[in-house]
């Protein structure tokens, strides 16, 4: 990565206000200010020099989307005889799409995309495997499919001066469904397009009235369904690293001791337990170099070398999508207000 003048102006007061946002994206100003002192003014221009500069890209809503009756099917690519115009083309394709979440290009050689979708249940994320071989045929070498078992997300607690303690989310395989209608869909949309929206924008958005707006992002949050709002990072330009790293485990009755490892550590930031894909354990980290990846995994494997048959490294090297919750226009006319997102909600 070339150092630019946009990774040199981030001071450490700019460093304070991602991690403030990164803890709770919808604080206002004035709250991000006394936390990091200064005045609401100097917070406010601070934070539109780094969404016009690329360093904030968006905001989104954390959802625990399995409440909601979806489990995650995610898709690792390996193209075959593309061109960087072909890659882009399908990158493009994959970010429109309703059904996908997560769109990933990666900087390695075992795969050059990773794209994660919403489905029902089995049978639905093989349908759509399958649609998208029949539609790529030509231009996948290989691909290797899995379904979340676990996904575990810290923030970013590498941006602060301070020894904070990890702030820390899961989101299971599948939980209990929760009952939601169209209001809370709208309400939800708008929230992963602009977690950072004014309550009254939200209202607008959802064609709720602000007090109802207020109720129900309240409901959402204590039942878990709503865990955070973050900001999007332009990672090559806050100067940071996206490493991966998946491990094959010797013994497994270690993963929860190495879980632990990873929420006490700053730079770790997310964790995954997976059905399928070949490994058992899946951890993220933002790093500022290689040599800080290397010793940050080098430690980790010394500390755990029993119990590590062997893993493997990458880095994301763009992020084209990631939001948590689809549209509305994603959700079907077969079900309305009192009904669980179980039944058949997908048009």
């Amino acid at each position: 990565m070339i150092e630019n003048e946009i990774m040199l102006s981030l001071d450490r007061k700019d460093r304070e206000i991602l991690y403030q946002l990164d803890l709770d994206a919808r604080q206002p100003n004035s709250a991000i200010a006394k936390k990091v002192r200064l005045s609401k003014e100097v917070v406010g221009y601070r934070i539109s020099r780094m969404e016009r500069d690329g360093v904030i890209q968006g905001y989104y809503a954390l959802v625990d989307i399995t409440k909601l009756g979806f489990l995650n099917g995610r898709v690792f690519i390996k193209l075959k005889g593309a061109s960087p115009q072909d890659e882009r083309a399908m990158v493009g394709e994959f970010a429109r799409d309703p059904r996908t979440w997560w769109v990933n290009s990666i900087s390695g050689s075992f795969a050059d995309m990773g794209i994660a979708y919403w489905v029902k249940d089995i049978a639905d994320f093989h349908a759509v495997k399958e649609g998208l071989l029949n539609k790529y045929r030509g231009k996948i070498e290989s691909y290797r499919e899995s379904v979340y078992s676990g996904f575990h997300v810290w923030r970013r607690n590498y941006l602060s001066s301070r020894a904070e303690e990890p702030k820390y989310d899961v989101i299971p395989g599948s939980s209990e469904p929760v009952e939601f209608d169209r209001g809370d869909v709208r309400l939800l949309s708008a929230l992963s397009g602009n977690a950072r929206m004014p309550l009254a924008g939200l209202a607008k958005a959802a064609q709720l009235s602000v007090n109802t707006a207020k109720y129900r992002l309240k409901r959402l949050q204590k039942e878990k369904v709503l865990l955070g709002f973050r900001p999007k990072i332009g990672m090559e330009k806050a100067g940071v690293y996206w490493y991966k790293v998946e491990f094959q485990l010797e013994d497994n009755l270690k993963k929860k001791a190495m879980l632990a490892y990873f929420g006490a550590h700053r730079n770790i930031l997310y964790a995954y337990e997976s059905i399928g894909g070949g490994t058992e354990l899946e951890m993220e980290m933002e790093v500022e170099s290689h040599e800080q990846f290397r010793e940050t995994i080098d430690a980790f494997r010394q500390k755990f070398a029993p119990a590590i048959r062997t893993y493997s490294y990458y880095m994301w090297s763009a992020e084209h999508k990631i939001v948590y919750f689809p549209s509305e226009g994603f959700f079907g006319s077969g079900w309305g207000k009192g009904k669980k997102v179980n039944k058949e909600w997908i048009g």
